[in-house]
């Protein structure tokens, strides 16, 4: 259910409240970060899907210490003034969001190595590769690229429903196995 008018206006000026009396400076996204768990918080909600702003170690986000799972996209050259200029130093912040005793999963463009060693200095229950879980998508192939001249196409939402579904047998395989989600 979306946040009513009300319900922010209430809420964010107690996250402004409390950023005033603890000189917090903060960015738009971690005021709306901020306003997220609250609303999370007082509307008692089961699960929440949270996703990361940039992504990686100064995450606002990263307040989840323990989440049932991380979950690391393709990654590309993006954010470059913040994250790093090649895509192994973005996976390596990006990597900050995996956390110890939590699985992680990563899509099928990012540098493996880089992220196994982020999970293995943290401590994650595993790594996992959407192909570990579902196997290889036979119409994607393994690393498969599809081309229309010079320009490479990539198909994001299937790339991403993958994602989601071996994310979700992950998880359904750590509630069978009694394991804390």
């Amino acid at each position: 259910q979306i946040m009513s008018e009300e319900d922010v206006i209430s809420r964010l000026s107690r996250v402004f409240a409390v950023m005033e009396e603890h000189n917090i400076p903060a960015t738009f996204f971690e005021v709306t970060s901020a306003l997220a768990f609250l609303h999370f918080a007082e509307s008692k909600v089961d699960v929440v899907v949270l996703e990361t702003g940039l992504g990686g170690r100064l995450d606002a986000t990263n307040i989840v210490k323990s989440p049932s799972i991380s979950i690391i996209t393709s990654i590309g050259l993006e954010h470059t003034q913040i994250l790093g200029d090649t895509v192994e130093l973005i996976a390596k912040e990006k990597g900050g969001i995996i956390k110890p005793g939590r699985p992680v999963l990563v899509g099928p463009n990012v540098p493996h190595e880089v992220l196994r060693q982020c999970a293995e200095e943290k401590a994650a229950s595993g790594y996992y590769t959407v192909e570990d879980i579902l196997g290889i998508d036979e119409v994607m192939g393994a690393g498969k690229k599809f081309m229309v001249g010079s320009k490479v196409l990539h198909d994001y939402d299937k790339e991403n429903a993958r994602i989601a579904k071996a994310a979700l047998l992950i998880l359904q395989r750590q509630q069978q196995n009694g394991e804390t989600t």
